[in-house]
C-alpha cells in the first residue's frame, strides 16, 4: 500500500501513519468518519459565513483557467470550485491524498507535504494559477515554514493572480466578557497552544498573515477578521443560523485538533481529555456567554507581467 494511505488509529481515531510517525500532520484524516462528517459541516458554514462565495469578492477573478488548493481534506472546497468552474482546472494537494465521490474531471488530487517547498514540476506550475487557496492548515505547517509557504504560493501565481489563505483563531472569545481562565475552552486553548508551540506549530498563525503577506510583496493586501458565532445568539437571522449549526461543528473541531497533541505531547489521559472535551461541548452550548471565533482571510495578488 502507499504510505500515504496507511493509517493507524489512535484513542479510536483514524490518523495517517506517516503524519504520526514524522510529526507532520496530529489530527484524523477525512477517511474518519467523524472528520470526514466535520468537513463537510465547517466547509458548508464557513461558506455561509462568507456570504455564499467560495472567495473573497475583494479579489477580482473571471473565468479562472487554473486554480490550486492547498490542503484540500474532504475535497470539498475543491469539488464545489471545479463544478462551479467547468472550465478551469483545479488541481487539490493535501498530505493524505483521500479520494473523492463524484470526482468532477477537471480536478485533480494529489498528495503533497505543504512543509516542502512547492516546486515539484509533476504536481505544481510556476506562474500559472489565477488563485491559490489555503484554508485551515495551521496544524500541519511549521511555525518557520510559513514565510517560505506564502513566497512559494506566489510564485505559483500567474501574473495579478490571486492568493487567499483563511485561518482560524481558536482562542474562542466571549461578547459578553464573562469567560474566565477557568473556562473549558479556555484551559483547552492554554493546553493546545502549549501542545502546539512543542510540536513547532504556531496556532496564532492568523494574526502573522498581514505581515507575512507584506513580506512576500504582494500586491492590493486585504486581511479581514470575521467572526464565527457560536450558538443561535446574534439578532441577525444569518448569523444566528451560522452560529446554531457552529455549535457542534466547533465541540468536533477541538476534539480532532486537540486529541493526538495533548495526550502524546503533554501526556494527558484519554480520561482527561474527554473530560474536558465535554465541559468545552456545554461551554459552547451556552448562549449567555455569547461566544465566537474570530476567522483571519487574508488575500493579496502578484503584480502584473514583468513585476516580482
Amino acid at each position: 500500500m502507499d504510505d500515504d494511505f496507511q493509517c493507524v488509529v489512535v484513542h479510536g481515531r483514524i490518523f495517517q501513519k506517516v503524519s504520526i510517525d514524522n510529526s507532520i500532520y496530529c489530527v484524523p484524516v477525512a477517511s474518519d468518519e467523524l472528520e470526514e462528517d466535520r468537513l463537510t459541516a465547517q466547509h458548508d458554514v464557513l461558506f455561509k459565513l462568507f456570504g455564499n462565495a467560495l472567495f473573497s469578492p475583494h479579489m477580482r477573478i473571471r473565468d479562472p483557467r487554473k486554480i490550486l488548493d492547498c490542503g484540500y481534506g474532504g475535497g470539498d472546497w475543491s469539488v464545489q470550485c471545479a463544478e462551479e468552474f467547468e472550465d478551469c482546472e483545479v488541481t487539490a494537494v493535501d498530505i493524505y491524498p483521500m479520494l473523492v465521490v463524484d470526482q468532477p474531471e477537471n480536478l485533480s488530487l494529489c498528495g503533497y507535504n505543504l512543509n516542502d517547498r512547492l516546486n515539484d514540476p509533476e504536481v505544481f506550475q510556476a506562474r500559472a494559477y489565477d488563485l491559490i487557496h489555503s484554508r485551515c492548515i495551521s496544524a500541519g505547517i511549521k511555525s518557520n515554514r510559513w514565510t517560505s509557504y506564502i513566497r512559494d504560493m506566489k510564485l505559483l501565481l500567474r501574473p495579478t493572480g490571486w492568493i487567499q489563505v483563511v485561518e482560524y483563531y481558536l482562542n474562542i472569545q466571549s461578547s459578553s466578557g464573562r469567560l474566565t481562565d477557568d473556562s473549558a475552552v479556555r484551559r483547552w486553548w492554554l493546553a493546545y497552544a502549549e501542545a502546539m508551540g512543542r510540536m513547532n506549530r504556531d496556532p496564532r498563525i492568523g494574526t502573522r498573515l498581514q505581515h507575512l503577506f507584506h513580506e512576500a510583496r504582494l500586491r492590493d493586501i486585504r486581511v479581514e477578521t470575521v467572526q464565527l458565532p457560536i450558538g443561535d445568539w446574534e439578532a441577525d437571522p444569518v448569523k444566528a443560523d451560522i452560529g446554531k449549526e457552529t455549535v457542534g461543528i466547533m465541540g468536533d473541531l477541538l476534539e480532532s485538533l486537540g486529541l493526538w497533541p495533548l495526550t502524546q505531547q503533554l501526556n494527558w489521559t484519554v480520561a482527561q481529555f474527554t473530560q474536558l472535551i465535554s465541559e468545552v461541548r456545554s461551554e459552547l452550548q451556552n448562549n449567555e456567554l455569547r461566544l465566537y471565533v474570530p476567522v483571519y482571510v487574508a488575500c493579496g495578488r502578484r503584480s502584473g507581467q514583468g513585476g516580482p
